[in-house]
């Protein structure tokens, strides 16, 4: 995900040809290594909550697949092509500053977000899905620019980004937990803190425009 979103935010200086190349291994690589971490948390959660023997047996299993399914993707054609890509990859030169091309991407993954959000039914989890996934982007981006400015101004708005991705993140392994195995979880509990971590987003001054 971290690498996708770097591909996106210097885009502007680098060949679309070999990015788009990468980004389509990457969306296909994905999918595999996204399921083996959702059964590893659901696993911790089940072994947190003492779940029955058989019933925690039966996520092990299923962990142990999905597990074995990830490491043939890292072992894949595919997958050792990704590093000789991005070792070819020479940026363009950039006739403004770091700062300036920094605001300008960030600017545009900030509003992916607010776009996404505006009329989202975040009571739906695709929804919340699809939030989430465009705050971690935007947080990446941050943290890729971040030297480019003054850590005082950088700092307050990456942590308020971190608080509403754990909620977002939390809210999604309650939702892969009902999906994979009936699991139930504290979805209204963590909807109520969503709110106030979006409130607390929207309240931070955008670092990269000041």
């Amino acid at each position: 995900r971290r690498l996708r979103a770097a591909l996106r935010a210097f885009r502007d200086v680098l060949p679309s040809k070999t990015t788009k190349k990468l980004k389509r291994s990457l969306s296909k690589l994905s999918p595999k290594l996204s399921a083996a971490r959702d059964w590893d948390v659901l696993v911790a959660r089940l072994e947190s909550q003492r779940a029955s023997t058989a019933f925690l047996r039966k996520a092990q299993a299923r962990r142990a697949a999905a597990r074995r399914v990830a490491r043939r993707a890292l072992v894949s054609k595919r997958f050792a092509g990704i590093g000789p890509a991005l070792r070819s990859l020479k940026a363009a030169e950039s006739r403004t500053t770091l700062a300036r091309f920094a605001a300008a991407a960030l600017d545009r993954a900030h509003r992916k977000l607010f776009t996404e959000a505006d009329g989202a039914d975040w009571s739906a989890a695709p929804a919340r899905h699809a939030l989430r996934i465009r705050v971690k982007r935007l947080r990446y981006s941050c943290e890729f620019f971040a030297p480019a400015f003054p850590a005082r101004r950088v700092t307050p708005y990456i942590t308020a980004l971190k608080a509403l991705q754990d909620v977002l993140g939390e809210l999604n392994d309650v939702a892969v937990g009902r999906r994979l195995l009936g699991l139930a979880g504290d979805e209204a509990g963590l909807l109520r803190r969503l709110g106030p971590a979006w409130r607390a987003l929207e309240r931070r001054p955008v670092f990269w425009r000041a």
